[in-house]
């Protein structure tokens, strides 16, 4: 088996590389190297077309400008098509080594891939998976019809499905907020608190509440948000909503405090 660690991503909603962002001062791509090594030391990065920077790692470039997220497997399988291959995004900072563990513990041959459902819709997740070299040519298939789309390429292939160690294991680096998220996280550690949140709109109906109490962990309104896009499956991303404390707009990066009532409102029609 070999690995391959996706870098080569636009960043365009972080603002900046995540493989080089740091929480507790480790890069997300140093730590997804550490998870990755107890299971193979043949570990690659997927960089952009025409990228020959050097690096410490052996890269593999797109095959071509902008192939989409299919670009990494298929200069993998270009590189060595009778291998196995673990693919995975380097954006995503809650993904144990226990996961990727389970991918490899679970993973048949005779399938042509292993990986996770993600939780948010129960859909099989192609930037952390395992894929067996069958996969290779049925690849090669769909992108000779200009097909590009991952999850569906994925959801067609003969797989075995897993759930990830914790739900929010899947949730990628993709926002300022989250970064700030998860290094306070790291700094202070998880503190449990008790919230009353309340659902506004389209929010309440996909909650089916208006209002619950509950506890969490979180740190940040951004925390609090991916927890709840999580358990009640929203269909709006965080630029999509906008967040109050006790009556009052705040901050995406503004700390919980226990007993606040916290509101999620969609964008309301008409002003």
């Amino acid at each position: 088996m070999k690995a391959l660690i996706l870098t080569g991503g636009k960043s365009s909603r972080m603002g900046q590389d995540k493989a080089s962002l740091k929480i507790g001062g480790v890069t997300q791509l140093e730590r997804i190297q550490s998870i990755i090594r107890p299971l193979t030391e043949d570990i690659h990065l997927s960089v952009a077309h025409g990228d020959s920077s050097a690096r410490a790692l052996p890269t593999l470039p797109d095959l071509e400008p902008s192939p989409g997220p299919l670009g990494g497997l298929q200069a993998a399988f270009h590189h060595d098509p009778d291998s196995s291959w673990l693919i995975i995004a380097c954006d995503l900072p809650l993904i144990q080594q226990s996961d990727l563990q389970s991918l490899v513990d679970h993973h048949d041959g005779n399938t042509d891939a292993t990986c996770f459902l993600n939780p948010l819709d129960n859909q099989p997740e192609p930037l952390c998976a395992l894929y067996s070299p069958s996969a290779a040519s049925k690849l090669a298939e769909i992108l000779e019809k200009n097909q590009r789309c991952a999850r569906r390429f994925l959801a067609a292939l003969d797989r075995t499905d897993l759930n990830p160690s914790d739900s929010r294991a899947l949730l990628n680096l993709n926002r300022p907020e989250h970064l700030v998220e998860l290094e306070h996280l790291h700094q202070h550690g998880a503190v449990e608190k008790e919230v009353t949140v309340e659902y506004f709109a389209k929010l309440s109906q996909e909650a089916g509440t208006e209002s619950e109490i509950l506890r969490t962990s979180a740190a940040t309104l951004a925390g609090l948000w991916e927890e709840l896009r999580l358990k009640h499956h929203f269909s709006l991303d965080l630029p999509h909503v906008n967040p109050a404390v006790d009556n009052e707009f705040s901050d995406w990066t503004d700390l919980l405090s226990p007993g606040q009532t916290i509101a999620f409102m969609p964008p309301f029609a008409g002003g």
